[in-house]
């Protein structure tokens, strides 16, 4: 052990570490708070820790190595696994090697119980040292933006909506989703309803009419009533009838940061489907939209959304021109926890390595 890994004691938090770990988490991503801590690390449905790893210096955070449950399914199965998320490490402790031990404590920890694998998007910063802890990057996720304000978002010149306002003029983004609006059909016997609180029963019921094969969290009552209850952003959820019957529902996310009114197309029930699917997104589309005109930007990321659906109001995907020239797709990072009798690098039979395995969205990949 090296003089610098001596001062460091790598611990489960305790109630003591709140303020710091805010203050730390404030400095590292902005924003925070006592009420967002327990939703997220708390209040999860699906261990009785807080999954929170920290490394202690004399009594003060140097950093924090959280991590967040999921009840994941793939192919038939169910298992436990953790998302990676807000990793930090106090400026003042940095490059002394806190983020890899933190990291290899975590996996090391986990290795033995429950989690059959871990995922998470890390950003360019730390994605080697997550490579470097033994995760692989295993597919590339898009993320498609319909830029409604570009001015709004030009003021955060060199932050990623910036940028993304920049690839687009002003004008011939409005122009473009406008005419996109018109073009778009809509089902003649199709009803939008706006629901006053998030239907848990409906919701669970939609996700269980067809059920991907890929891995994705589990969409059961307990997820639902966790999920949506995050007090960083406002949720309103929406249903379609077509033709007399739920065809398909969509959950919005709505939070204003630094002027930047931002969207998200969180989560859509059924995760799978055919026709009537199709028809009832298609509706929601052309109902919620509207109801979002005030937002600068609106996003979604994944695949739960067919593209098509989305290129036809309007939403340009990450992965081509022009906002590929200004924006880095999501890189998704998977580590095996697999035991000596488990397949390696396999969960239901489904294998974590295929970049067509995974079935996610911002519901699982984001506390938006």
């Amino acid at each position: 052990m090296t003089d610098s890994e001596d001062q460091y004691q790598l611990r489960w938090f305790n109630p003591d570490d709140l303020a710091g770990f805010l203050d730390m988490y404030d400095e590292a991503f902005g924003g925070g708070s006592e009420a967002w801590f327990d939703w997220k690390y708390r209040e999860t449905p699906y261990v009785s820790h807080v999954p929170v790893l920290v490394a202690d210096a004399g009594g003060e955070l140097a950093g924090a190595r959280p991590q967040v449950p999921f009840r994941m399914r793939a192919g038939g199965e169910e298992t436990l696994a953790l998302r990676f998320g807000d990793t930090m490490v106090h400026p003042d402790h940095r490059r002394r090697g806190v983020f890899s031990r933190l990291t290899g404590r975590a996996l090391d920890h986990y290795r033995d119980m429950a989690p059959r694998f871990c995922f998470n998007c890390p950003n360019d910063l730390s994605r080697p040292g997550f490579l470097k802890a033994g995760g692989e990057e295993v597919a590339t996720l898009p993320s498609y933006y319909r830029i409604q304000d570009p001015a709004a978002l030009a003021g955060d010149r060199e932050g990623a909506l910036g940028r993304l306002a920049g690839s687009v003029a002003g004008p011939v983004a409005r122009a473009y989703a406008r005419r996109c609006d018109r073009r778009a059909s809509v089902p003649d016997d199709a009803r939008v309803l706006r629901h006053a609180d998030v239907p848990v029963g409906l919701l669970s019921r939609l996700y269980g009419r067809a059920v991907p094969a890929g891995v994705h969290a589990v969409r059961d009552e307990a997820f639902l009533e966790w999920r949506y209850r995050n007090p960083m952003w406002d949720y309103t959820v929406y249903s379609a009838e077509v033709a007399g019957e739920t065809a398909a529902a969509l959950v919005t996310g709505t939070a204003t940061e630094g002027g930047v009114t931002t969207a998200n197309l969180v989560d859509v029930y059924p995760l799978a489907g055919g026709r009537d699917r199709r028809a009832g997104l298609r509706a929601l589309l052309s109902g919620v939209l509207p109801e979002l005109s005030d937002a600068d930007i609106v996003a979604h990321s994944g695949d739960t959304i067919p593209p098509s659906l989305l290129r036809e109001r309007g939403f340009l995907p990450d992965t081509a021109p022009p906002l590929s020239a200004v924006a880095s797709p999501t890189g998704l990072v998977a580590y095996d926890l697999g035991g000596p009798d488990e397949t390696p690098w396999s969960a239901g039979g489904v294998s974590l390595r295929d970049p067509n395995g995974w079935a996610l969205s911002y519901a699982e990949l984001d506390a938006r």
